[in-house]
């Protein structure tokens, strides 16, 4: 008789420890080929870079992903000759991608929240799914950064040696997100 309360404890025990969890977890898409890095060059009103170190020593800077609800690493890094500030967005969670019939194209979206000085911008990445055709061929499958919406409009980063650049011109009121030339 023990041994059936103790079963019946643990089922229940158990039962409720599944059940508690209302959050789905995050998955993201697998690929061979990863190409999420995104470089950020923010200016000020009259076109100046602002000062990437005070930004992030005093938390004035920051990208929140909502999938995932990681907070994402920035670093100031040099690119091409200037510095910017530079993040890996998270890939998108698998239940939010859309296949073509064959699972050879896809596309998804993560979406952002970067925060700079109190202002929220908040911001949707779009990937791009390509996988081979050929089943003989093993690790050929990329996602990339393929665009990024911000207030009703679509920028297409620029791009380079797989590094995806924007520019981000803020002034408190008006931001504006463009491709960095």
């Amino acid at each position: 008789m023990s041994i059936i309360k103790a079963f019946t404890s643990f089922a229940i025990a158990l039962t409720t420890l599944c059940s508690c969890s209302n959050e789905e977890e995050y998955t993201p898409q697998t690929a061979s080929a990863i190409c999420n890095s995104l470089n950020v060059s923010l200016v000020d009103k009259s076109g100046e870079p602002m000062n990437y170190v005070d930004l992030l020593a005093n938390g004035n800077v920051s990208v929140t992903e909502k999938e995932s609800k990681r907070k994402a690493k920035i670093e100031i890094v040099e690119y091409e000759g200037k510095k910017v500030l530079s993040f890996s967005v998270d890939l998108p969670d698998v239940k939010f991608m859309t296949f073509n019939e064959d699972r050879t194209e896809g596309i998804g979206k993560v979406d952002l929240l970067m925060n700079i000085k109190g202002t929220e911008l908040p911001l949707t990445v779009n990937f791009k799914y390509h996988a081979s055709s050929d089943k003989s061929v093993i690790g050929t499958n990329s996602m990339r950064i393929q665009s990024i919406e911000y207030a009703g409009k679509t920028i297409t980063p620029t791009e380079k040696l797989s590094i995806y650049s924007i520019k981000i011109s803020y002034d408190g009121n008006n931001t504006i997100i463009e491709s960095m030339l």
